[in-house]
């Protein structure tokens, strides 16, 4: 979705993936664009009334050298009203949690199909579907299917884990109908979007604030 095309209303909820100084002292924007590119960012968030979920790569996992308190510096420096802050959920989420099956390609539809399989069956390491066929029928029927279309992908499926229960989906659902914006594309902000999709939670992306 682009910024022209957004609704007048601003009453919208948000999610924000990895807007942090980690990941924007190079990103796939321009140098010299970065910092109108992040104004324009607060700006758009100042704007809305609306609760905003922040997901960062922060102090939990020591993925970055970013903290909470550099991250809300960081926004403030470009134009975040400090008084806004009451509005943000802030969720040190981590990264990496579908990465190895969508680096390799395995399509959209097999990796949202194992999500929910993982909840069903309370594993967060999907290689604990495969150890004794702790599945449903129906997922052993599709995997089964698609394994003998792609043989190359099984080591990758059935070794190469994804992980879930990285965030709330309690807290997510309730963010269902967000905007949402952030980066990569095809990295941290689509392993939010596989999320929501497995739940079919709605957003809209706006691809003027989105990495790559």
């Amino acid at each position: 979705m682009k910024l022209q095309d957004l609704q007048e209303g601003t009453s919208i909820p948000c999610i924000v993936v990895d807007v942090q100084p980690s990941y924007t002292a190079s990103p796939p924007v321009p140098e010299h664009m970065m910092r109108n590119w992040n104004n324009q960012l607060m700006d758009f968030l100042n704007k809305q009334n609306s609760p905003i979920l922040m997901f960062v790569n922060a102090e939990e996992q020591g993925l970055t050298n970013d903290t909470i308190p550099s991250i809300k510096q960081f926004w403030e420096q470009n134009g975040f009203d400090p008084d806004n802050w009451n509005r943000v959920q802030i969720n040190d989420k981590g990264y990496g949690y579908f990465r190895s099956w969508m680096d390799s390609g395995i399509p959209d539809s097999i990796l949202i199909k194992t999500i929910r399989e993982m909840y069903q069956y309370r594993h967060t390491d999907s290689r604990d579907l495969f150890d004794g066929e702790n599945y449903s029928t129906e997922y052993g029927e599709l995997m089964s299917a698609y394994l003998s279309a792609n043989p190359n992908d099984e080591d990758t499926i059935k070794e190469d884990a994804i992980s879930v229960e990285w965030t709330s989906l309690a807290q997510l659902k309730k963010f269902s109908g967000s905007y949402i914006m952030g980066g990569g594309r095809e990295e941290c902000l689509r392993e939010v979007q596989l999320l929501m999709n497995a739940f079919n939670f709605k957003y809209r992306t706006i691809d003027k604030f989105v990495y790559g």
